[in-house]
């Protein structure tokens, strides 16, 4: 064989070869797509249907064998319910404060109410999200334990 930077040979082609060489043709490598119909740019991926076990809210809700679990479901939801709760609870605290500031012989209480609503506010949503999340684990706990058992 001879080196390619010999000066008495001549330079070899890098690009490969259209009909694959003496190997056949080249095997589909993943690379970059042609533009979609939108333009240059990535071109959009194709709709996958869902697993058979995902199942929507209310089938999983009407499952009697327990196959789908519901909670994991209104996570996300329950969380943002508590989120919107607390805070008009800690307006309304805070509120209460700004009368008992401005209407009451009891100003230091008020005062007290106002600096205090961030705390609570902070406190609860802390809570609430620990809360969220121990039982989000445990469910997803649930889900692996399910994959490891169907792979044995």
């Amino acid at each position: 064989m001879t080196n390619p930077s010999d000066p008495g040979q001549p330079p070899r082609s890098q690009a490969p070869d259209p009909a694959g060489g003496p190997y056949g043709p080249p095997p589909n490598v993943p690379g970059p797509r042609p533009p979609g119909p939108g333009g240059p740019g990535p071109a959009q991926q194709p709709w996958v249907p869902p697993e058979p076990g995902d199942k929507g809210l209310l089938s999983a809700l009407l499952d009697t064998n327990f196959d789908s679990l519901v909670t994991p479901k209104l996570a996300k939801t329950v969380y943002v319910l508590s989120l919107l709760l607390i805070s008009l609870e800690c307006l309304g605290v805070l509120m209460f404060g700004l009368w008992v500031l401005v209407s009451t012989q009891f100003w230091l209480g008020g005062l007290i109410l106002i600096v205090a609503t961030p705390l609570l506010w902070l406190v609860q949503m802390l809570l609430v999200r620990i809360f969220m999340e121990a039982v989000v684990v445990r469910f997803k706990q649930a889900e692996y334990l399910r994959v490891i058992k169907d792979k044995v």
